[in-house]
């Protein structure tokens, strides 16, 4: 029940920058930014969409596959054979699986509060 409340914090924030910047900028410079805004957080919401997918493991069967045909094709020194390359560390594992998942959230939240951003100043561009 936490998370309807956070979506309309959000929005009344966004909102509210929005409302300030519309205020604030002249208007010739206002739709270079409604632009610039959109852009960036388009770019930034098609980044946290394909770390999500990537890390949903829909790739994972590829990669399989091509350790595979790296295995068939090139042999690996004995050294890297060994067991100290072969460690898998959980505490590193650990951190890199919730470094993935707060940089994909913040992707993801941020590509949508640019968008909406500038939503919201082209309302009150054209108000």
């Amino acid at each position: 029940m936490i998370m309807p409340a956070l979506v309309i914090l959000f929005l009344i924030i966004v909102s509210a920058a929005a409302l300030a910047a519309g205020l604030t900028v002249p208007a010739e410079a206002l739709l270079t930014i409604i632009n610039r805004s959109f852009l960036a957080g388009l770019f930034l919401l098609v980044l946290g969409c394909i770390a999500l997918v990537v890390r949903s493991g829909f790739f994972t069967v590829f990669g399989a596959g091509f350790k595979r045909l790296q295995a068939l094709f090139f042999r690996r020194p004995r050294v890297m054979e060994s067991d100290w390359y072969n460690l898998d560390d959980p505490v590193f594992a650990r951190k890199k699986e919730t470094f993935i998942r707060i940089g994909t959230s913040l992707l993801l939240w941020s590509g949508a509060a640019l968008i909406v951003f500038s939503v919201a100043l082209t309302v009150w561009y054209y108000r």
